[in-house]
């Protein structure tokens, strides 16, 4: 008897808790459901971030291979694979403002975009992209709505761990570029046109025929002597050097007095021979094309380093000038 009734109680224990099984079962049905009808079929993911530096020359070092490692903050790990915490990103195809992309987390990916975009004139937005299409079981569809939520977050550290990189200008120009202002404003210059890009001795010659002027006439010197180069085709290089003077000396025969207008311009320091001072010039052209400057005159050298007594051209210090208007 005793054992009967033990098994009356058991039994009517385990329909009590088949009743909350099947209870339980109907609410994750319920749940896996409503979540299935509630979110989309893809999922879309945009996100930018503002980054100070120019459109230009962010795409510069984006769309050139070659500078990938310097800029990305994780590894190389494979041909076009690179690594960011835990996510491959597996470049597919470089674009005239980014890049696309396959990103590979564990047995999950996403293709995404990445654009640099203009924001004004001295700034960008790096925008990522992507849509992914979630799969039609409910269950498989949960577990890429949270992996991919994974990858939004990497993408979102990546944006932040490159931005400190592109927002210095150094590592866009290869120097660092200031904005001064002109002080002195009188100059003798003289001019020559050559078959070929001058020599240090013809440069020097042309300096040398200056400062005896400027001698001859009883003026005195002020500042570095400078120099501007200019060719249309290679054939021809119109070569101007030019020394800064205390005060206004006529002009007479080649030498000419020129004045600067008062008002800014760019400088950056370099220090190298001809390779790093050419180099430097389009740098500081593309500075100037960048942030949409004008200018008033021609950009120019000054020799802080007398170059015919510094043989050792990796001493060579130039500073590089470009007058503009604001």
């Amino acid at each position: 008897m005793f054992l009967f009734i033990e098994a009356l109680v058991l039994l009517k224990i385990w329909f009590a808790m088949k009743k909350w099984i099947l209870v339980l079962c109907f609410f994750i049905l319920a749940m896996i459901s409503t979540f299935y009808v509630l979110v989309p079929a893809t999922k879309a993911f945009t996100f930018g971030t503002a980054v100070a530096c120019t459109e230009k020359g962010a795409e510069r070092l984006v769309t050139n291979k070659d500078r990938w490692q310097a800029w990305w903050p994780g590894k190389k790990t494979g041909n076009n694979i690179y690594s960011y915490e835990g996510c491959n990103y597996r470049i597919d195809k470089i674009m005239l403002n980014g890049f696309e992309t396959t990103i590979l987390n564990g047995n999950d990916s996403v293709k995404a975009k990445f654009q640099i975009i203009a924001d004004g004139t001295d700034n960008a937005i790096f925008q990522w992209s992507s849509v992914v299409v979630l799969s039609n079981n409910p269950v498989k569809k949960i577990f890429q709505y949270i992996s991919n939520n994974g990858i939004q977050n990497n993408i979102e550290k990546f944006a932040a761990a490159i931005k400190p990189y592109f927002e210095n200008e150094e590592n866009i120009y290869g120097m660092k570029v200031v904005s001064e202002k002109v002080t002195e404003t009188a100059m003798v210059s003289v001019k020559q046109t050559f078959n070929h890009y001058p020599s240090t001795e013809e440069v020097y010659g042309m300096i040398h025929s200056l400062q005896g002027f400027i001698k001859l006439k009883g003026g005195e010197e002020s500042n570095y002597p400078m120099l501007n180069v200019h060719t249309e085709d290679s054939a021809t290089y119109d070569v101007m050097t030019a020394i800064p003077t205390k005060t206004d000396l006529p002009s007479e025969g080649n030498f000419y007095l020129k004045k600067m207008m008062l008002g800014n311009i760019l400088m950056a320091e370099i220090k190298g021979g001809p390779y790093t001072i050419k180099k430097g010039v389009q740098e500081l052209t593309r500075y100037v094309t960048d942030h949409s400057k004008t200018s008033p005159a021609i950009p120019f050298q000054s020799l802080v380093t007398d170059r015919l007594l510094e043989t050792d051209t990796s001493k060579w210090v130039t500073k590089l000038y470009y007058p503009i208007f604001y």
